[in-house]
C-alpha cells in the first residue's frame, strides 16, 4: 500500500520514519573516520515484519553531480557514438572520443592570471567550452554532435535515443517522475530537494528491482507543479502495483488524498507531538477533527 505520514510541523514524522525506522532498516555506511551525522537509529523496542530491502529517499543532493552522470547515461552514449560511421571514419574509439581538450585541460575555460586582480575565465575556443577534443564535434548521431549531448534535456535525449533499450529504460524512468525538463549535464547543486529525490526514484525504477522493497520518501512534492505531482502519484501507485510498499512523509493534501492509508501524528509540534492521533483511509481522516482533516476534506470534496 501507499501510506502517508501526516501531521503539523514538528509532530515527529521525520523522527519516526527517517531517524528511527529509516536508520534501522537502511543504515548508512560510514566511509570516514569521523561521522558528521548521527548513524544510530532513534530509541525503539523492536521493528516487526521488516522487509528484505528498504530504500530511504531523502532530499539531499550529495552524490548527484548531474542527472546524466547520476543515471549513468554517458557511458552508453559514448559507446553509441564510438560505433557511429563518423567515429569510425575518423578512427576515434571510446577512449579517444572522450579525451580532454589539450588546450584547456578539459575545463572548458581558459584562466588568465591578472596579478592582484581576480583571475579572468574565458571560454575555450578550441573545444567551444565542452572540455572535449575538437575532433569530437565531427562525430554526429542523428544530427547531434557528441559534445552537444551535454545540453540535451532528458525529453530530447529520449526522443533521439529511445530506441536504445539501455538508455530508454533510464530516460523513461526519469520522464515518468516528471523530470524530462532536466538537462543531462545540469549541475547537481541547481536541483531542488524534490528533484533530487525524484531522480533517486528514477534510478531505482530503472534497475528493475526484483526483490520487494519498502520506499520511504521525505516530502517528495516540494517544488513540484500540479502536473508533476500527478505524475509522481502515478509512479508511487505503480510501485505499489508491482508489489512494493511506499511510505511518504507529506503535507500536500492532494498526495495525501491519493494514499491508501494515512497515519497522522500530533496533536501539536515539539513536546506536544509524537502521538498517533488518527489512522485510516483519507476519507476517514477527512471526516475527523484533526489538523489535517479540513484540508483533506477540501480536496476530496473537490472530486479528487
Amino acid at each position: 500500500v501507499l501510506v502517508g505520514i501526516c501531521g503539523v510541523s514538528g509532530s515527529g514524522k521525520s523522527t519516526l520514519m527517517i531517524d528511527t525506522i529509516g536508520r534501522a532498516l537502511a543504515p548508512k555506511k560510514i566511509t570516514t573516520s569521523v561521522a558528521r551525522e548521527p548513524m544510530a537509529p532513534g530509541e525503539h523496542d523492536s521493528i516487526k515484519g521488516a522487509p528484505a530491502r528498504t530504500v530511504l529517499l531523502d532530499q539531499v543532493r550529495k552524490g548527484i553531480r548531474s542527472p546524466g552522470l547520476f543515471l549513468d547515461l554517458f557511458k552508453p552514449l559514448l559507446r553509441l557514438y564510438s560505433e557511429s560511421d563518423d567515429a569510425k571514419a575518423l578512427g576515434l574509439d571510446e577512449e579517444q572520443l572522450s579525451k580532454r581538450c589539450s588546450v584547456c585541460g578539459g575545463s572548458g575555460t581558459i584562466r588568465t592570471d591578472m596579478g592582484f586582480l581576480p583571475d579572468v575565465h574565458t571560454l575555450c575556443e578550441s573545444c567551444r567550452g565542452t572540455g572535449l577534443r575538437p575532433e569530437a564535434w565531427e562525430v554526429r548521431v542523428k544530427g547531434v554532435a557528441f559534445p552537444e549531448l551535454n545540453h540535451l534535456t532528458i525529453d530530447e535525449a529520449y526522443d533521439l535515443f529511445g530506441h536504445e533499450e539501455t538508455l530508454a529504460r533510464k530516460l523513461r524512468a526519469a520522464k515518468e517522475v516528471g523530470l524530462g525538463y532536466l538537462v543531462l549535464r545540469q549541475p547537481g547543486y541547481t536541483l531542488s530537494g524534490g528533484e533530487a529525490q525524484r531522480l533517486r526514484i528514477a534510478k531505482d525504477l530503472s534497475r528493475m528491482t526484483v526483490s520487494k522493497t519498502l520506499y520511504i520518501l521525505d516530502e517528495p512534492t516540494v517544488g513540484q507543479h500540479m502536473e508533476d505531482l500527478a505524475r509522481l502519484i502515478e509512479v508511487l501507485h505503480r510501485l505499489v502495483e508491482e508489489g512494493h510498499s511506499v511510505i511518504v512523509i507529506e503535507h500536500h493534501p492532494h498526495l495525501l488524498a491519493a494514499c491508501d492509508w494515512l497515519i497522522e501524528l500530533g496533536p501539536g509540534g515539539g513536546p506536544q507531538g509524537g502521538l498517533v492521533i488518527a489512522a485510516g483511509t483519507p476519507e476517514t481522516i477527512a471526516g475527523g477533527r484533526t489538523p489535517t482533516a479540513p484540508y483533506l476534506k477540501n480536496v476530496l470534496g473537490g472530486g479528487l
